[in-house]
């Protein structure tokens, strides 16, 4: 092996930059006459939306237009388009924007925004996947079978359930009614957590009168913001360009599409003039996405020297008010279920749940961090319960090289174990 870079030595490309503070982000980044833009967000969980009243937000000095839902008439998502640029006709989380406030400068656009009065009438709130899942449970999306889906994923039409997964292999049931094999049953969960980047959300947009749109905005992904802005918008991709400075901190977080849509309609909405909005800390708390809370619920058969010989899983991915990525993190926990074990049967069924919480999206391991604790804390159960050790109960199980991954049947290869 060449001892040419390892072992050395190497500085990050950009580590002087960063420790000297001169490094842009999309932060820093302003125009002259840029206009400042605020959110107006809900107070409530779950309500119709009678009326917004901006005649107030209107006569603070310096504020230009305030936008409203209906202004933006747009539906997106990335593989289910269940989202609005601003709430139309209700509101499906504490945070969730209603109105934003364009102004010559943030204090005026902050002060203008406190003026916006909206008339709620609140409806029973979803905050609990068990409640989700109810017959008679809300629904947090009543035109859920009127939304765009990409090929692969199943929402389940007059529920809460954005997405439904299942692998089966084998017969769990005639398992686990074999002779000599030991249950365990456990239930698992997770809440939802925020990403906490260190720079929040902030996008700048500049809808130029030659009809092209561009964005500096911290992303982690510039080329699906440029195709799913243009696919919302209907718009050419050549025409929608993206800067993507360096982000501080993303961990899935602006993986996908944000907040990119809303600023650059409002910057046509105010005059085709740049538009700037950065998420105060607040904000990025409780307007923006956060990763999934998750619900497993495993039952696992095990002989008595510690063969896995059956594995059933429901798991429940609480996706707040609009699915993102989840409906894709839910899919991937179901095909990874058994992780990297040789399990002959196994059955595992996985729902991406609406609630009136916080959205949700991407984040570090795309449901793989979730899934794999709930499995390898049921290993450990089991080991404690069979009396074997922890480390030896893994090694019986390992997938040898030769065998199949369950969910795609792809062979392993030689690995140590």
């Amino acid at each position: 092996m060449s001892d040419k870079y390892v072992g050395k030595e190497i500085p990050q490309v950009d580590s002087w930059l960063k420790v000297t503070g001169t490094l842009k982000y999309a932060f820093d980044i302003f125009f002259p006459g840029t206009l400042y833009a605020k959110l107006v967000t809900s107070k409530f969980p779950h309500a119709k939306i009678k009326n917004i009243d901006v005649s107030e937000a209107l006569k603070v000095k310096g504020v230009i237009k305030v936008a409203t839902g209906k202004d933006f008439p747009y539906r997106l998502g990335l593989y289910i388009s269940d989202r609005d640029v601003l709430a139309v006709d209700k509101v499906r989380w504490v945070g969730h924007p209603v109105a934003a406030v364009v102004a010559d400068s943030l204090e005026a656009a902050e002060e203008g925004a406190e003026k916006v009065k909206v008339d709620y009438e609140p409806l029973e709130p979803v905050l609990t996947i068990e409640r989700a899942l109810e017959k008679d449970a809300p629904l947090v999306h009543e035109k859920l079978g009127e939304y765009r889906v990409f090929p692969g994923f199943h929402p389940v039409l007059r529920t809460n359930i954005a997405n439904f997964f299942e692998l089966k292999h084998g017969d769990v049931e005639k398992a686990f009614q074999e002779d000599d094999v030991v249950i365990i049953e456990e239930t698992y969960r997770l809440p939802q957590i925020s990403h906490i980047t260190m720079e929040t959300q902030n996008v700048l947009a500049w809808w130029r009168f030659d009809d092209y749109v561009e964005l500096w905005t911290s992303t982690q992904s510039p080329f699906a913001t440029r195709f799913l802005m243009a696919d919302a918008l209907g718009l050419p991709v050549n025409r929608i360009i993206v800067h993507a400075p360096p982000a501080g901190g993303g961990f899935g977080l602006k993986a996908g599409l944000g907040w990119e849509p809303l600023v650059a309609l409002l910057s046509k909405f105010v005059g085709r003039k740049p538009v700037k909005l950065v998420l105060s800390r607040a904000e990025q708390m409780t307007s923006a996405p956060v990763r999934d809370g998750f619900i497993a619920k495993v039952k696992a058969g095990f002989k008595k020297d510690g063969r896995f010989v059956a594995y059933q899983a429901e798991f429940y991915l609480d996706a707040g008010a609009y699915a993102d990525y989840t409906i894709n993190v839910a899919r991937t926990a179901g095909y990874s279920a058994d992780g990297a074990y040789e399990i002959p049967n196994v059955h595992v069924k996985s729902y991406a749940v609406y609630t009136n919480k916080i959205p949700t999206t991407a984040m570090r391991g795309f449901g793989h961090p979730e899934n794999h604790w709930a499995l390898e804390l049921t290993l450990d159960r089991a080991a404690s319960v069979l009396g074997i050790d922890p480390v030896e109960i893994r090694r019986k199980n390992l997938l040898k090289p030769g065998e199949s991954i369950r969910a795609t049947g792809e062979r392993g290869k030689r690995g140590r174990r």
